[in-house]
């Protein structure tokens, strides 16, 4: 009888699968919208040292600098200092003109229009820029960094800056390859020629700077009117190079890209920061910051 009792017992006891169980849980630090400005500041002020050290040290070991002024992805601390030696000849001086803040799980992306007043000479260059930051368990780093000239002289307006906070959040597992089929995704619906297609691959709190286009783009309708236009020359896109960074509810894919205009036959090659999210059904673009290469 006690046996039969034992195999009763065992035999209710429900089941669970593992799909059912999370792939792990983040315990999020807390930051406003003005921390992560503040961020920027901390840069800035790097940058008055002279000093290309200083500055490299605020970004993370495992980090990517698309910079200004440069066609060379830059991967390594050497890479970067080597960059910012040449840049800080100038004594270059940054102002933030326009931003976007997202704030999310350990992580936060600044994105928007910058400028640089160069001391030594008086140019001032009006350029895009996306920081993406992440808390390594002391202080926030820089994981990656697109900057590019705006592609024409005229600058637009300033657009307002918003945020949004979380403090809790289960992880979603993605490999990737999982990633890098999103983008594939995204260059087939370019094909369609359809714009309407392409902007169901961006959430709908998203912003685009665009590769031909000095305004950033916020909302749907302002991102399906740049398509609509850009489209017309039937873009194809080759990814050439591509670093993928993957965390919680979040994937970053950047390198670099061709397009090729099969109405003109033109050919641009360019650089790409593409941040993606999981907003609980499919990964969907928050981010995405497209570049000519510079000169």
């Amino acid at each position: 009888m006690r046996v039969l009792l034992l195999w009763l017992a065992l035999a209710v006891v429900p089941t669970v699968s593992f799909a059912d169980v999370p792939q792990h849980t983040e315990v999020c630090v807390a930051e406003s919208e003005q921390d992560i400005a503040a961020l920027f500041d901390r840069w800035n002020e790097s940058l008055k040292t002279g000093d290309p050290y200083k500055v490299v040290a605020n970004y993370a070991s495992k980090s990517v600098l698309l910079p200004t002024a440069s066609s060379k992805p830059r991967f390594t601390v050497e890479e970067k200092a080597d960059y910012f030696q040449h840049f800080l000849e100038n004594q270059p001086e940054g102002r933030i003109d326009s931003r976007t803040i997202e704030l999310d799980c350990n992580l936060a992306i600044d994105e928007g229009l910058y400028s640089f007043t160069f001391q030594k000479t008086g140019v001032t260059v009006k350029a895009r820029y996306s920081f993406t930051y992440k808390w390594d368990g002391m202080k926030w780093l820089i994981t990656s960094h697109h900057s590019s000239k705006l592609p024409a002289e005229q600058a637009p307006p300033d657009e307002p800056v918003h945020a949004v906070a979380r403090h809790s959040e289960v992880c979603v597992a993605a490999s990737e390859k999982e990633i890098e089929a999103l983008l594939d995704r995204w260059k087939e619906s370019l094909q369609s020629g359809n714009a309407h297609r392409v902007m169901t691959h961006y959430a709908a709190r998203s912003v685009l700077l665009p590769l031909s286009s000095t305004k950033p783009r916020l909302t749907l309708d302002d991102k399906e009117d740049y398509f609509r236009h850009f489209l017309k020359d039937r873009p194809v896109v080759h990814v050439h190079s591509r670093t993928i960074e993957l965390d919680c509810n979040m994937a970053i894919d950047e390198g670099l890209y061709t397009f090729t205009f099969q109405r003109t036959g033109n050919i641009v090659n360019a650089r790409y920061n593409i941040v993606y999210k999981w907003d609980g059904l499919q990964w969907l673009i928050t981010s995405d910051h497209s570049s000519i290469y510079p000169q």
